[in-house]
């Protein structure tokens, strides 16, 4: 970009104003010169660096400064990735300025940023082109300057530049973190094998000198007038530019392990004089000399040669005692165990305290410099050793004195989570990051959340991305989700997957994770799908195709208390064979973790061999994967949205399946999406509040899941909120299928009587051969239809005087059925060994289990004595209309055919319209018989004494 000559200038708005300027207006001309006469002291000119004149007035609306800026002109110097893609900064392209014709007394800098603007990495146009045609080899340079970086690049060394010394720290400068940006910088290039060492190249008034053989006017050009001592008996014109240098070097060491690092300064510009009594002596020609002086000077050779020598004794992290050593926390298990913060493994330790006293796990936890340090001792021969047992003592004694630390809540993985100020915080292998960026601590004093680097699948490492960038990259995922065959309409599945995938990139921070369900025949590609989306988060996403051989107890631990998404293809359920029996408790064993952690907000406690315990912190979703459509009960079907694969389509040749992204793009995805927090919560609560205006009525889970989904694909291709309501009524036409199924899903109630009616029960039924003997026949049926041909019965016989075999096998489990209240109901004791055992292989085998669910059903009546077996027993009395009995319509007529209000009509119509002639009462007999024949006493009051009469064991 050249200079920027199309501005319109503007007057002053009063007199007044125009009487304060002691800065008449420049003319466009005026400045572009100007600004060349700058950039030739670099020995540049408008066509080898990027920049643009402009007026103090654009200059001061750029910068958001309310006063006017006291200079005759700027020239704007805009920001570039590697990629030659604008760098944003509060949603505009990055730029400085360098202001021009200062006025004298003028307090501000002749360098300025934008209001709120962060530090960003300067990096020349030529870069590449340094790279390629390196003259220090594989040496990356940092200096501070954008003119000095571009005049080094030019000059064939590759070269970036920082807006000030200091300018290489997160965005909290009292944070002594390694920005983001050069981070991301040297990741890249490492990536690329463009580079292998480091240098840290500032200006000559950071060089150190001898005090002793210091120029004779370095005071004068020293900061503030004085020289600055370095110890050691060196000193520097400017401590700071110095000290920022050494810092630099040294957190780009810890940031990249084995990166040789060196801090260097250019040479002072020196003139040597002699003295009137001909001693010789040096003297300073100028304040600052930067390696584009050099340059300009025609002192290449010079500078590459300082490059060459800082590269060859450059360095790699080193232990030292100042950055090793712990932080105590506190004590756990009743104080037998200690926990503290390593500060050499920055991460958190627990062991017993008893292992203290093991050297080697010592010398792990705080290394061995700063036991060196703090523990030597000297025996009477002189040898010099660490003192273990005082070490260890003190160690406990430290842990001891900060009290109990309690991990709940409180130790965080790797992954995404809700920081404690409501923003997110992403936890990479690298370090702990903010949302824009910005690099904290993972241990701060004060705070409750401590940041381990525990987990096996850590997000990407943090990466600069503009809209732009990201844009392109889901641009892409969503045209290649597209090319599968969906059979729910490929747009709205394409996107609840794109959504999933979004979601899981805020997982941890997430109040509900829904999962989905890929249902696929055989070529459909529902394998080559999970194996895309794995490629678009990257190795944030653990994936197995042998989801049948692994469990959610491995699942479980192998996360321990981090947060990431699996993905499990052959994900068969309902496999019965025997052979399978184990991929089907593995499947359930899964299904169950999906449950927990759907919503799990806190840590899980297991209890262990040890007496210890193991802390899990449930926090994952998945995408399952399977031919056969899943048998999903009903939590499941309003957690897990399911999407259905067609055989593709070849056309008469194989296509190949969309490539795969890269670890690059998958960066760009997971930190745009970081990016895009606020606006995920935006968009879901729009679609929250509008879900049951589209939907209609239904659970509040399915929001928290489809509309979860919904709102997070909307994220991921920039959804304005004002769309919100126009999208639903487009997506939600394809997802009421789902929704009407999990709608209509049986409820705990259903499921239980369900399972109660199919089980199998013994009915004994007397007889009696032709000779005369007598047996008993075991007829197998079940419970359902013993309970149908009793309802049944007892409506076509209403005067029997004999209590069925039915009637009795149903006892024996724990059942009855009985008239109350006008309304025929089966009443079902709370506790039976005979129920218990026909449900042993449920999940309400427990004794009693069976109950908690019954509370549901519509009409129930709980906790009613009832006597059954002879004894008098607690039971749950269930309408006989909620077993769902197919009883024959023929036994009913007319208005009676129907049952209405959960009533089943005891006698068919027509059956009591008059009662018969008055017989007289059937005789006493001892013991008591069913038989009840007084066709006086009204047809229910017969029923009911039928019932009432006492156990008797008809096989006696």
């Amino acid at each position: 970009m050249g200079l920027i000559n199309d501005f319109n200038h503007t007057q002053p708005e009063n007199k007044a104003e125009a009487t304060v300027q002691t800065v008449q207006p420049v003319a466009l001309d005026e400045i572009k010169n100007l600004t060349r006469e700058d950039l030739a002291r670099s020995g540049l000119t408008p066509t080898k660096i990027r920049v643009g004149s402009r007026t103090p007035e654009q200059a001061q609306q750029a910068l958001g400064f309310k006063s006017r800026i006291p200079a005759r002109g700027a020239y704007a110097i805009p920001y570039f990735d590697l990629d030659n893609n604008p760098i944003e900064d509060q949603g505009m392209p990055y730029q400085r300025f360098r202001l021009l014709g200062l006025e004298e007394g003028s307090t501000l800098g002749k360098y300025l940023s934008p209001k709120g603007s962060r530090s960003h990495v300067y990096i020349p146009s030529s870069f590449r082109d340094a790279l390629k045609n390196s003259k220090v080899g594989k040496t990356l340079v940092i200096t501070e300057g954008e003119k000095k970086a571009t005049a080094a690049c030019l000059a064939g060394i590759p070269c970036v530049g920082l807006p000030g010394v200091y300018n290489f720290k997160a965005k909290d400068k009292e944070l002594a973190v390694l920005s983001p940006e050069i981070t991301a910088l040297i990741e890249q290039l490492q990536k690329e094998d463009a580079i292998d060492t480091v240098v840290v190249l500032y200006d000559s008034n950071g060089w150190p000198m001898e005090k002793a053989s210091a120029p004779r006017n370095a005071e004068e050009f020293g900061q503030h007038g004085k020289l600055w001592s370095l110890g050691m008996g060196r000193c520097a014109l400017n401590a700071d530019v110095h000290h920022a240098a050494r810092k630099l070097a040294k957190l780009i060491r810890e940031m990249f392990v084995g990166l040789p690092v060196a801090a260097q300064w250019m040479k002072p510009d020196l003139e040597k004089c002699t003295g009137p009594r001909g001693g010789q002596y040096t003297m300073l020609r100028c304040k600052s000399r930067g390696l584009d002086d050099a340059l300009v000077a025609g002192q290449s050779s010079e500078v590459l040669k300082t490059i060459a020598e800082a590269a060859s004794w450059a360095s790699v992290a080193k232990p030292d005692a100042d950055n090793e050593g712990f932080i105590p926390l506190g004590t756990l298990n009743q104080g037998l165990y200690v926990a503290l913060w390593s500060n050499r493994s920055k991460n958190l330790i627990t062991m017993p305290g008893k292992d203290l006293s093991n050297a080697s796990a010592l010398t792990l936890m705080v290394g061995n410099s700063y036991l060196e340090k703090h523990y030597s001792k000297i025996d009477k021969q002189g040898n010099k050793s660490v003192d273990a047992p005082r070490a260890a003592r003190e160690v406990a004694d430290a842990c001891s004195l900060a009290g109990h630390f309690n991990e709940a809540d409180r130790v965080f993985g790797t992954g995404t989570w809700l920081g404690e100020d409501g923003d997110l915080v992403v936890n990479t292998a690298e370090g702990v990051f903010r949302a824009d960026g910005q690099c904290i601590p993972r241990i701060v004093e004060g705070r409750k959340a401590l940041y381990i680097k525990e987990g096996p699948f850590p997000p990407p490492a943090y990466r600069a991305t503009s809209n732009a960038e990201y844009r392109a990259v889901v641009s892409r995922i969503m045209s290649s989700l597209e090319q599968w065959n969906y059979a729910g309409g490929t747009a709205a599945s394409a996107k609840m997957v794109l959504g999933w995938m979004t979601m899981t990139i805020f997982l941890g921070a997430m109040t509900s994770r829904p999962s989905i369900w890929l249902v696929g025949q055989r070529g459909s590609g529902k394998s080559e799908l999970l194996r895309f989306i794995k490629s678009c988060l990257g190795g944030y996403m653990w994936h197995t195709d042998m989801a049948s051989e692994s469990t959610s107890a491995g699942v479980r631990q192998m996360f321990g208390r981090s947060s990431g998404p699996c993905g499990l293809d052959e994900m068969e359920k309902d496999n019965t064979d025997n052979v399978n029996a184990r991929s089907e408790r593995n499947t359930n064993g899964f299904l169950s973790l999906n449950r927990s952690s759907y919503s799990a907000g806190s840590d899980v406690r297991k209890g262990t061999a040890d007496q210890v315990g193991k802390v899990f912190r449930i926090m994952t979703s998945f995408c399952f994967a399977s031919i056969a459509d899943p048998a999903l009960e009903p939590a499941d079907l309003t957690r897990i949205a399911k999407i259905y694969l067609k055989p593709l389509q070849h056309d008469g040749h194989i296509g190949k399946p969309p490539a795969k992204l890269s670890a690059e793009d998958a960066a760009v995805f997971f930190w745009g999406t970081i990016q895009r927090w606020q606006s995920y919560q935006s968009l879901f609560a729009e679609v929250r509040e509008h879900w049951l205006s589209y939907a209609g009525n239904g659970e509040s889970r399915e929001v928290d899941t489809f509309g979860v989904l919904m709102a997070a694909a909307m994220t991921a291709v920039d959804q304005n909120v004002s769309n919100v309501c126009t999208t639903m009524g487009q997506a939600l036409p394809d997802l009421m299928g789902q929704l009407q199924e999990a709608r209509e899903a049986s409820k705990e109630s259903d499921l239980i009587l369900d399972t109660i009616a199919a089980m199998t029960i013994e009915v004994l039924r007397p007889e009696t051969d032709e000779r005369g003997n007598s047996r008993i026949n075991r007829d197998k049926m079940s419970v359902g239809r013993a309970m149908q041909t009793e309802v049944v019965r007892l409506t076509k016989s209403p005067n029997s005087t004999m209590v069925s075999e039915e009637a009795q096998a149903l006892g024996n489990i724990g059942i009855r059925l009985l008239e109350n209240a006008g309304k025929l109901y089966a009443a079902i004791v709370a506790r039976h060994a005979g129920l218990s055992d026909l449900l042993k292989n449920t999940r309400w085998r427990k004794d009693g289990a069976w109950t908690g669910g019954l509370r549901d059903v519509d009409g129930a009546i709980r906790n009613h004595p009832v006597r059954v077996s002879g004894m008098l027993r607690k039971c749950t009395l269930v309408p006989v209309a909620a077993l769902r009995l197919d009883i024959p319509d023929t036994l009913f007529s007319g208005d009676d055919a129907a049952t209405t209000n959960n009533v089943v009509p005891l006698i068919a119509k027509g059956e009591a319209k008059k009662p018969e002639e008055p017989t007289p009462p059937a005789p006493k007999q001892a013991p008591p018989t069913f038989v009840v024949n007084d066709p006086t006493t009204p047809l229910l009051d017969q029923l009911t004494k039928i019932i009432e009469v006492p156990y008797v064991d008809l096989d006696a």
